[in-house]
């Protein structure tokens, strides 16, 4: 079965916070040594997505696609290297803050699977 596809919507606003994230075990000692391991095999990426003026129509799909994927995978096209991922919500919020009349400002963050 195909993952679902990020929706139709306009590219986010740049500037596009993007960032590499590969977890780590650190433990602390009494004598103020710290040992530290990688938690993870590999390195998954991580992006916040800005939109300073989306549409209302915008926000009504990207609005129906996070209640319907919240919690599952799907696939996202980077807006500027035309690379695709398999991705997820990081948070469990969608938000947005109504500008003026018609336009939204929103973010949302997504990571690699």
């Amino acid at each position: 079965m195909p993952l679902p596809s990020w929706p139709s919507i306009a590219k986010p606003s740049h500037p596009m916070e993007e960032s590499d994230f590969r977890g780590q075990v650190r433990t602390e000692f009494e004598g103020g040594y710290v040992q530290t391991r990688a938690r993870e095999t590999r390195a998954r990426k991580r992006w916040s997505l800005r939109w300073i003026a989306m549409t209302e129509a915008d926000w009504g799909t990207l609005s129906t696609f996070f209640r319907s994927y919240l919690g599952s995978t799907f696939t996202w096209t980077h807006p500027i290297t035309s690379a695709s991922y398999t991705v997820r919500f990081s948070d469990d919020t969608l938000q947005s803050n109504v500008k003026i009349a018609g336009r939204r400002e929103v973010t949302v963050n997504i990571e690699e699977v």
